[in-house]
């Protein structure tokens, strides 16, 4: 077990928002519940999934909803007040919170919930990036029960809940919080609200290796290790140093001019087209909450990334950026932008994730067939080789 003071958890709120491949709730949000976090508690425990005894009880907690309604708000003691119901319905207390994905708010969202009810946090998520809906998860592949699942209202005195009907898949847990977010008065204000769900004991967590396993761990280490090389006075070169060092298979794209972004809601999620000028050629980069995937058209070998697989992105001189973000700093007119693409953790680049994915881009994309190692109708090559 390690603790977490605030200057770590800041950091992590960093790296998170550079992994988060666009996603995980908007980096401007995070000082506001890291505040909260320390109101309640000097450190955060933290534990690897090894260390989590057979007999934990964990559930996950995250903001869930719009991002860009996500904005301003604090969290308050929402993610505790849908945590505590989930706890109640599931009939056994709750010894342990995890993440659902990588990203600025959801990755310190749990930390709050840690906070509030004096338990530890795992280094476990469900994606090691941020992901658009709960099917595209770890937590779905190994067909761990959703529910109980409960969304709690942010900015509306007393955090009222809805529940979820038990029983219900990852499928239609999305649909049903999809519709709670756009149609119920507590959270139409912002589309966005806290969610706790997935319950499950140590034991199934521990359980599977190699690509099946239940969760990715290592996220919470790798983000904080990012944040500082996002505040160092070689912030590209210093990231390139992190992932060099953490084994990820990456390619740094090179920085570019971001020169529009085309907005496109779905639901309660923000969706749009980012497009970056690269000098030669240009790259969009789909996005429901978080990036989908890249569109290179280079005119020598035009090739597109397909989520699960990252994409990444900062400022020169180490801004992390959430697609929130790129949308305010846009608002002032073209700016550099530094992109990374990752290749995703072994646990989500399996086939069944990246269809996910590809169905998401064609919602804003209809024109493009691609899939995992296929060439597309655009003839467009898959960028990645296996390794």
């Amino acid at each position: 077990m390690r603790k977490l003071d605030k200057e770590a958890v800041v950091k992590i709120a960093k790296g998170a928002c550079f992994l988060g491949s666009g996603g995980g709730g908007p980096l401007s949000i995070t000082p506001a519940i890291i505040e909260n976090i320390f109101k309640a508690t000097d450190s955060v425990e933290v534990v690897e999934i090894k260390d989590v005894p057979d007999d934990a009880e964990i559930a996950i907690s995250a903001g869930m909803g719009s991002p860009q309604g996500a904005a301003g708000m604090t969290f308050d003691t929402a993610p505790s007040v849908a945590f505590n119901t989930v706890s109640k319905q599931y009939g056994k207390p709750l010894t342990h919170v995890a993440a659902i994905e990588v990203g600025a708010a959801n990755s310190v969202i749990p930390m709050l919930v840690a906070a509030h009810n004096k338990i530890p946090l795992i280094d476990a998520n469900g994606a090691g990036r941020a992901v658009p809906t709960l099917p595209s998860t770890t937590f779905n592949q190994v067909k761990i029960q959703p529910t109980p699942a409960v969304l709690s209202a942010v900015g509306v005195p007393g955090n009222p809940v809805e529940s979820c009907p038990l029983g219900d898949t990852a499928e239609q847990v999305e649909d049903w919080a999809q519709g709670v977010l756009t149609t119920n008065p507590n959270f139409t204000k912002y589309k966005a609200g806290a969610v706790a769900l997935w319950p499950f004991s140590g034991t199934k967590l521990k359980q599977g290796s190699g690509a099946d396993v239940a969760a990715i761990g290592g996220s919470l280490v790798l983000a904080e290790n990012i944040g500082g090389a996002l505040d160092s006075l070689t912030p590209i070169d210093s990231v390139k140093e992190v992932l060099n060092g953490s084994g990820k298979k990456y390619n740094y794209l090179g920085t570019g001019q971001v020169i529009a972004v085309k907005e496109e809601s779905v639901g309660a999620l923000d969706g749009g087209i980012v497009e970056v000028d690269m000098g030669g050629y240009i790259i969009e980069l789909p996005y429901l909450n978080e990036f989908l995937g890249a569109f290179i058209w280079d005119t020598q070998k035009p090739t597109y990334i397909l989520g699960p697989d990252m994409i990444c992105c900062m400022t020169p001189d180490g801004e992390p950026l959430s697609n929130p973000s790129i949308k305010s700093e846009f608002e002032n007119g073209p700016f550099e932008m530094a992109v990374f693409t990752i290749q995703a953790d072994a646990p989500m680049r399996k086939k069944a994730m990246f269809d996910m994915f590809a169905a998401n881009i064609k919602k804003l994309y209809p024109a493009f067939s691609g899939g995992f190692k296929e060439e597309g109708k655009l003839t467009m090559d898959w960028a990645w080789t296996e390794v």
